[in-house]
């Protein structure tokens, strides 16, 4: 994903359903800080988590519906959009809402999250995309050792899977 394909999500979800703000989570929102990033694990993603204002699921269905993978949008662009809710980034910090970055696109403003709670979703899902995106964040110094430590007593997991994180946040900075 590049700056330039999120932004035209971002257009086409602002033109199709009349939205003013959006929510983007996930891989993409990096793009709301690091506009050019090389490639590799920072570009690999081919879609945009969006929420939708309030977190309206049915809105989020119809994202996904006329602009989602498979779709004729998709087929035609290489990429889509995923509709989610807020319940979607399990490992998030809470209150990460508070924090995000703004991208505006036309008319429409996309909140996105903010790269050290992206990390700390990332490193709690634990996927092997997961981890090689937190490592090549923290290699170009889009996040804070710090801020990832503080930010993990906001995360909702048990004391198990807290310790597992914290592991892997101490990874990135070795």
């Amino acid at each position: 994903m590049r700056r330039a394909q999120l932004q035209h999500i971002i257009f086409e979800i602002g033109e199709r359903f009349a939205l003013t703000e959006v929510f983007v989570i996930g891989s993409s929102a990096i793009l709301a800080v690091l506009p050019d990033p090389p490639e590799g694990a920072l570009t690999a993603t081919r879609d945009v988590g969006i929420i939708p204002p309030d977190g309206d699921e049915r809105m989020a269905d119809r994202i996904s519906f006329a602009i989602g993978e498979a779709s004729p949008f998709d087929v035609e662009y290489g990429y889509h959009a995923q509709g989610v809710s807020f319940k979607t980034p399990t490992y998030a910090p809470s209150s990460w809402q508070t924090r995000t970055i703004d991208l505006l696109v036309g008319k429409i403003v996309a909140h996105c999250m903010e790269p050290n709670d992206v990390v700390l979703s990332k490193l709690g899902a634990g996927r092997e995309k997961d981890l090689e995106f937190a490592s090549a964040a923290a290699a170009l110094g889009l996040i804070d050792r710090s801020v990832l430590f503080r930010r993990l007593s906001l995360v909702l997991a048990t004391a198990d899977h807290l310790n597992l994180i914290a592991q892997r946040v101490a990874v990135l900075f070795k």
